[in-house]
C-alpha cells in the first residue's frame, strides 16, 4: 500500500524515498530539491528565488554579508540544514563545525534562479553538470560584482592573516591558500553515474541558454525524472524531445515537471523571432538596439543572423564578449565574427588623445583589458559616426552609453521577457524614458525559455509517469486536468 504526506512518499511504513521541494514549489525558480534514499542526500539545484527575496530586498537593500547566512535563513531563503554550508559562514555565526550531510548537487543550468545559491554551499561538495554550465558559472564569477559571486571556487571569508608588517589583513583572492576550488563533475551525455544508492543520468535539454539539462535518477523503489527548465521551440529543440523520448523509456515513478507557462497555449519560434529583428532592421534607417538575456546565446545567433542578413555588424558588450569566447565551441558564432563595444568607465579615457594605453586600462577590469586592443573592438565614437552600420546588444545595465552614441532615428527591440516583479517594472519604467528622451523607437521580438501549457500537457502524458510533482509554477492546478485524464497520475 503506497501513499503521500507531504513531500515524504512511503511504502510499508519505512521512507524508501523522500522528495523534499524547498524551492521551487508554487512560484517560478528559486529550485532546491532534496532526494534522499537509503542514506544518500542529492539536491537538484539550488537556486536562489526572485520572488521571495524581492519581498525582503532589492538593488538597494541586499542580505548583510556580515550576517553570514543569518539574513537568508531568517527571512526564508535559504533551508536551514545541517551539513550543507560552508564553514567559514557557519563560523563567523557562532555555530559548531558541522560533518557534511550531502552527497552532491546536480544543477541542471547555470540561471540564477537554479544555480546562484551554490555561493553558500560547502566547497567539498560535488557538483554535477555540463561542461558549458561550468563555463557559464565561470564567467559570472569572474565578471560579477555580486558579493555573493563564488560559484567555481571559493575564497575564505572572515579570515585574517598576518602581513609583513605583522598586522593583521583581511583575507582576499590574492592569498591563494585560502581560495578552494569546488569539486566539479562535468557529466556527458549517455553517461550514467553511481552516487550513492542512486543512479544519475545527464539529458540535455533545449532552454535559453547553452548546457541545458534534465535528469533521469535510478532507485530500487523507482525512478526519478527531472525536467529542469525546458522547452521546444529554439535551435536546440530536438534535445528536449529526446529527453522526453529517454525519460519516458525510464518508466519513472515520479516526474518533477517545470510549468512555467502552463496557462499559455501559444507556442513560440526562435527561428519567427530572427525573422521579425531582421525585418526590423531592413525597415530601421539608423542604429537599432537589441534588449536580450545576456546568456541567452540561441537569441545572440538569432541576432546575429538578423544583423548579417542586413549587412550590418553585430556589437556586444564586454561581458558577452567574455562568455562567447569562453564558451568556444558551445557557441554558434566565435568572437570573431562580431564587435566588441568598448565603453567610457571609470574616468572616460578610452576616447581622450594623448593618454598611454596603460593609463586607459586602469578604467578597466583585468578581464576586460584583453578586449582594449582588439582590432574589432569599437568606441562609442566609433557607432556614432556610422550609425546605419551597426545593431548593438544592449540593456538597462549599459543603457548609459546611449547618451555618448547619441542615436539618430534609432530603433529599441525588446527581446526579454515581460516585468516580474516591481523592481523591474521601475526598470522597465526608466528605460521608457531614456527611449524617448532620444527619440528612440520601440518594438519587441520575444520567444520564451520554457514550453507552452500545451506543449508541457503533451510531455507529461507521453512520459507518463506514476505521480506527478509540479515545480517552477505559479499555476500547479493547471496539471489537474491532466491527473483527471490519466487517473493512473496521482
Amino acid at each position: 500500500m503506497e501513499e503521500t504526506y507531504g513531500n515524504c512518499f512511503i511504502k510499508n511504513g519505512e521512507k524508501m524515498v523522500l522528495i523534499s521541494v524547498l524551492g521551487g514549489d508554487g512560484e517560478i525558480g528559486g529550485n532546491k530539491i532534496l532526494l534522499e534514499h537509503k542514506g544518500t542526500r542529492l539536491f537538484l539545484d539550488f537556486g536562489m528565488s526572485f520572488n521571495k527575496n524581492s519581498q525582503y530586498f532589492c538593488e538597494f537593500l541586499n542580505p548583510r554579508k556580515c550576517s553570514g547566512l543569518g539574513d537568508f535563513f531568517e527571512f526564508g531563503l535559504l533551508p536551514d540544514i545541517d551539513g550543507i554550508y560552508r564553514e567559514d559562514y557557519l563560523t563567523h555565526m557562532g555555530r559548531p563545525v558541522e560533518a557534511r550531510s550531502l552527497d552532491a548537487v546536480l544543477l541542471s543550468h547555470a540561471h540564477a534562479d537554479h544555480a546562484q545559491y551554490i555561493h553558500f554551499l560547502r566547497w567539498d561538495i560535488p557538483i554535477y553538470c555540463t561542461q558549458a554550465t561550468k563555463i557559464i558559472l565561470g564567467c559570472v564569477q569572474e565578471t560579477g560584482s555580486n558579493t555573493f559571486s563564488d560559484l567555481i571556487d571559493a575564497c575564505e571569508s572572515f579570515k585574517f592573516y598576518k602581513n609583513k608588517n605583522g598586522g593583521l589583513s583581511r583575507v582576499d583572492r590574492k592569498k591563494a591558500e585560502y581560495i578552494h576550488e569546488r569539486d566539479y563533475r562535468v557529466m556527458i551525455e549517455g553517461q550514467r553515474m553511481s552516487i550513492g544508492s542512486m543512479g544519475v543520468e545527464m539529458v540535455p535539454v533545449d532552454h535559453s541558454l547553452p548546457g541545458a539539462c534534465g535528469f533521469i535518477i535510478y532507485t530500487d523503489e523507482g525512478n526519478i525524472v527531472y525536467t529542469g527548465d525546458i522547452r521546444f521551440h529554439g535551435s536546440q529543440g530536438h534535445l528536449s524531445r529526446k529527453f522526453v523520448e529517454r525519460a519516458r523509456k525510464a518508466t519513472p515513478k515520479w516526474l518533477l515537471c517545470e510549468g512555467t507557462r502552463m496557462d499559455s497555449r501559444e507556442k513560440d519560434s526562435e527561428e519567427a523571432v530572427r525573422r521579425k529583428i531582421s525585418e526590423l532592421i531592413y525597415q530601421c534607417e539608423g542604429m537599432v538596439f537589441v534588449e536580450h538575456p545576456i546568456r541567452d546565446i540561441d537569441r545572440a545567433n538569432s541576432i546575429f543572423n538578423a544583423a548579417t542578413e542586413n549587412n550590418r555588424d553585430f556589437v556586444v558588450p564586454m561581458k558577452l564578449a567574455y562568455l562567447i569566447k569562453s564558451l568556444d565551441s558551445h557557441c554558434p558564432f566565435c568572437i570573431d565574427d562580431v564587435k566588441i563595444l568598448k565603453p567610457r568607465k571609470s574616468w572616460g579615457l578610452i576616447n581622450k588623445s594623448g593618454v598611454a594605453a596603460e593609463q586607459v586600462a586602469q578604467d578597466y577590469e583585468k578581464w576586460e583589458r584583453e578586449f582594449l586592443a582588439k582590432e574589432n573592438s569599437v568606441t562609442c565614437d566609433d557607432l556614432n559616426k556610422s550609425q546605419k552600420d551597426y545593431v548593438i546588444s544592449m540593456s538597462m545595465w549599459e543603457i548609459g552609453q546611449v547618451a555618448d552614441i547619441k542615436p539618430i532615428n534609432a530603433l529599441w527591440i525588446k527581446s526579454s521577457c515581460e516585468p516580474f516583479c516591481e523592481e523591474m517594472e521601475l526598470d522597465e519604467k526608466r528605460k521608457l524614458s531614456w527611449l524617448k528622451h532620444f527619440g528612440i523607437r520601440h518594438e519587441e521580438a520575444h520567444a520564451s525559455g520554457h514550453a507552452s501549457g500545451e506543449e508541457i500537457k503533451e510531455m507529461i502524458r507521453e512520459i507518463n509517469p506514476e505521480i506527478l510533482i509540479p515545480i517552477h509554477t505559479e499555476k500547479p492546478d493547471l496539471l489537474k486536468d491532466i491527473m483527471q485524464l490519466n487517473p493512473a497520475l496521482k
